[in-house]
């Protein structure tokens, strides 16, 4: 027995100095990997060196038996990796600190791990991964509260969303990046945000807002270093947008501010080469010929001696472009299979589709038509693939978002069985006491008439008490039937009648559960009754009437291809004018570009709102067929306009020439 018990004993202190040997051991190993990730990290050595200061350091981590700090110490040299641009060592390194941190639970590392994985495979374009494990850093940095990392993971979602075209999904991680961000230091990756922002609206063809958020991005530019090649990518991207619009004289005068930056061309020739044929494109499109084609010829130059590939393929499809509005269709032809074909060799999609637009209006006949062809078979399978994407990255959130609701729902459940475990108990305890002080007041009460009686008032005590002794078992006995044979009854038949009601298919059981399903059928009608006449909240103070007008026109041009106008006066003040005004004029609004649409066959549509005095003109106006405004009408769309004017006890005035477009003009006085 003794012997045991000193075997034992000398089992436990070898393995104390096991575990004491070990962590001395972490700990000077720890010093070395230091001191090595310094040394890979001085930029004054070149990168080979560096390399191989980052490859000893990683050599001593593998001496090291415990994974936590195993997976702390490479998030250093992982980094590392990536500061010298060895992305295969940079995912290798990445997924390892993945299966040390889910071993150990360590979310910590967890999280760097995601979120290094999330840059790994936007390097090597698998975007649905990388959307995942972005996805994945951003739920653990929500945990923490994290906010600026949260803004990150956001902004590359964002950044991923634009490339596959998911414009509207893009946009909403962009604003929730910023919202993140906003109030912190982190003005580079706040500009970045507005600039993804400002990308996502000229995409979604919001010109406006996107030169406000690309103006927004600029007020970041001051606050950090080394900023004149941002300046210049900015004004580069404002000029797009004006393009984009048709615009191109303010684009020329964006184009012009980037590529006056100082050593543009030498610091930054990519983005100077870009900046110049965007400029000498928009000084084709208006025919300021002077220089052209020349920028073509010079941008091209740079673009062909540093092998900026897709830089070629733009600037040889303007090149074809040129060369086609001089009806050179042999040179147009020359350049535009250059475009196509380095577009081809480089796996760029967008760039292959213009080149082949492109072709098929310079061949004739069958080649065209091949070309045309090849054109619509790649746009279908690029809108086929990127819908696939999409789709990927919506059930990705969708089953990130549902498992977090089922933990919360799960923590709630848990924290409600906890607190009425605690109530309960607070509540016997609470019993318990009352009833031991009652009775301990009642022993001394009983002790003090004992020693102040004689005999006969002590024998008529001894008999009270027995009298009281009994009263107080028969009410014990009553209350314990009591709560026996009533409370534990009730709860207990209504326990049967919840379990008959959940399995029962008898008369009376499919009678109380319709009597439950009409009550809840009655509820969904005081719901829907409450939505109804909620209906009018959507014009509300807090509701901007001159977005809602943007917005339905944006949407009804797009139908017929229609180009509108929208003059607001800014004399109105749309917050102190009547909710009844502002939809009625929404809804007249409505009509008429419905019966354009159908009807008029206009090209352009110019809706204006002035203020005269105290009363409101609203001007609806198109270049269209026009129609005979004193023919019997057989839609009702016309009526309505009238009948919602009448309502609002205004005048309007309809006149329509044949040929030469409606004008609908209504003036509605503002006076309360």
């Amino acid at each position: 027995m003794i012997k045991n018990v000193i075997l034992i004993i000398a089992v436990l202190f070898l393995l104390g100095c096991s575990e004491k040997l070990e962590q001395k051991q972490n700990d000077s190993i720890s010093k070395k990997v230091d001191s090595l990730i310094q040394l890979s990290s001085n930029i004054s050595f070149n990168d080979s060196i560096r390399t191989v200061f980052l490859s000893k350091a990683d050599n001593q981590i593998d001496k090291i038996k415990n994974d936590s700090l195993k997976a702390h110490l490479l998030i250093r040299t992982t980094y590392g990796s990536l500061m010298l641009g060895d992305f295969k060592e940079y995912g290798r390194k990445s997924k390892q600190i993945l299966k040390f941190s889910l071993d150990r639970k360590d979310t910590i590392a967890l999280t760097r791990a995601y979120s290094y994985l999330g840059y790994f495979y936007q390097f090597e374009y698998k975007v649905d991964s990388a959307y995942y494990f972005y996805n994945k850093a951003l739920h653990l940095f929500e945990l923490r509260e994290d906010k600026i990392n949260e803004g990150r993971m956001l902004l590359s979602m964002a950044t991923l969303q634009e490339d596959v075209k998911d414009f509207t999904g893009s946009e909403i991680n962009a604003i929730k990046a910023i919202s993140k961000l906003e109030g912190t230091d982190e003005f580079r990756s706040l500009y970045l945000a507005y600039n993804s922002l400002a990308i996502n609206n000229k995409n979604l063809g919001k010109f406006n807002l996107s030169i406000q958020n690309f103006e927004k991005s600029k007020s970041y530019l001051s606050k950090i270093k080394n900023n004149q090649f941002l300046y210049a990518t900015t004004y580069n991207n404002i000029g797009r947008v004006y393009a984009k619009q048709g615009n191109h004289i303010v684009a020329l005068d964006s184009y012009n501010k980037a590529l006056e930056i100082k050593n543009l061309n030498i610091r930054n020739p990519r983005l100077y080469a870009m900046a110049l044929d965007n400029k000498a494109y928009s000084k084709f499109i208006l025919e300021e010929l002077s220089e052209i084609p020349a920028l073509f010829y010079k941008s091209l130059q740079i673009r062909d001696s540093l092998q900026i590939k897709d830089g070629m393929v733009a600037s040889y499809h303007h090149l074809a472009e040129y060369n086609l509005s001089k009806h050179d269709t042999l040179k147009a032809l020359q350049y535009g299979l250059l475009s196509k074909n380095i577009a081809k060799e480089i796996n760029y999609n967008d760039g292959l589709l213009e080149s082949y637009k492109l072709l098929s209006k310079i061949s004739q006949g069958t080649k065209g038509k091949q070309y045309l062809n090849k054109y619509i078979q790649l746009s279908d399978s690029l809108q086929q693939q990127e819908r696939v994407v999409r789709e990927k990255f919506t059930r990705i959130a969708y089953e990130t978002d549902e498992v977090i609701q089922e933990n919360k729902k799960t923590q709630e459940k848990n924290y409600l069985l906890m607190l009425i475990l605690i109530i309960t108990s607070v509540f016997f305890l609470l019993i318990y006491f009352i009833i031991r002080q009652r009775s301990k007041n009642k022993e001394l009460e009983f002790a003090q008439k004992e020693d102040k009686s004689n005999i006969e008032i002590y024998n008529l005590m001894l008999s009270q008490q027995k009298m009281f002794n009994e009263g107080s078992v028969n009410e014990q006995n009553r209350i314990s039937r009591d709560l026996h044979d009533g409370v534990l009854g009730r709860l207990f038949g209504t326990r049967l009648s919840l379990d008959a009601f959940n399995e029962g298919v008898s008369e009376n059981d499919i009678k109380a559960r319709e009597k439950n399903i009409n009550e809840l059928q009655s509820i969904e009608e005081e719901i829907r009754e409450i939505s109804h006449n909620l209906k009018l909240t959507e014009f509300n103070n807090n509701s901007s009437f001159k977005v809602l007008v943007e917005q339905l026109m944006e949407k009804q041009s797009k139908i017929t291809s229609f180009n509108f106008q929208l003059n607001f006066d800014k004399n109105i003040d749309w917050e102190n004018i009547s909710n009844t005004i502002k939809i009625n004029c929404y809804r007249i609004l409505q009509e008429a570009i419905q019966n354009i649409n159908k009807y008029s066959e206009a090209k352009k549509v110019i809706i204006s709102f002035t203020k005269a005095e105290n009363n409101l003109l609203f001007c609806i106006e198109d270049n269209g067929i026009g129609f005979n405004t004193k023919a019997k009408s057989k839609g009702i769309g016309l009526k309505n306009i009238r009948s919602r004017v009448n309502d609002l006890k205004g005048k309007v005035n309809i006149n329509s020439v044949k040929d030469k477009g409606t004008k609908i003009t209504i003036e509605i006085s503002l006076r309360v």
